[in-house]
Parts: structure tokens; sequence; C-alpha cells
């Protein structure tokens, strides 16, 4: 008796459980990729970038042995030295301020410039350059 009263209290949980929610276009704007994957020379770092479907994006520096982790907002582009010491990349303008651009239709010479930046692996020294 005590087991079909528990199964009958149980069963419409289970149901209501295993039914998903089904995608709509909003949920896609949510979705993020990761874009470039690097590996250091020595082996002892992975770089990444994690790329909304709309947004700014991000670099992400991880050491493969240990803790170390740095998350760079709006890097792409990145290179490794060979001697594995340095991390060189660009730093992208806030998406806004490209979509703003694109709308006003400005030309290309208007358009917010990529900031080159490096780091050196495994301290948050990060350098920006300075384009005059």
């Amino acid at each position: 008796m005590r087991t079909t009263v528990l199964c009958c209290l149980l069963f419409p949980a289970l149901l209501s459980y295993g039914q998903k929610k089904p995608l709509d276009p909003s949920d896609y704007d949510g979705w993020q990729s990761i874009g470039e994957k690097l590996l250091s020379p020595d082996g002892e770092w992975l770089v990444y970038t994690i790329t909304p479907q709309e947004g700014d994006g991000r670099l992400v520096i991880k050491a493969t042995h240990g803790a170390y982790a740095k998350e760079i907002p709006r890097g792409a582009e990145a290179g490794i030295t060979e001697d594995s010491r340095f991390l060189v990349f660009h730093i992208k303008p806030f998406y806004r301020d490209t979509r703003e651009a694109r709308i006003r239709k400005k030309t290309p010479d208007q358009f917010p410039k990529d900031s080159p930046a490096w780091i050196e692996l495994g301290t948050d020294r990060l350098t920006l350059a300075s384009i005059r």
C-alpha cells in the first residue's frame, strides 16, 4: 500500500521534471563558442578565446600545471613567443562602439581600432602599446 501511494505521488513529479523548455531565438544570443586555441611551445600555457554570438569576447590564459588563470576582456588574435615567456594579442574595441559606427555608416578609418598588447605569462603585467 505504501509503495502504491509513494509511486502515485512521485510519478507526476518525474513527468514534469523530464520536460524541457523548447529553444527560441533569444536562447541563441547567450551561446558562446571557443575560438582561437593555442598551446605554448613548452606546453606550459593554454590560451583560447571565448566568443559570444553578440557582444564582447574574452581571452583566457591558463597554466597547464598549477592554478594560474587570467581572463582579458576583448582580447583576440593571440600569439605566444617562441620562448613561451610572452603572449602578444589585440584588444578589440567595445562591441557597442563598433556596432554604432556600422549603424552610422562611418568610413573604415573612423571605426574604433584594435590596441596591441602583451602580457608576461605567469604574471599580471599587462602592457598596452600606444599607437600615435
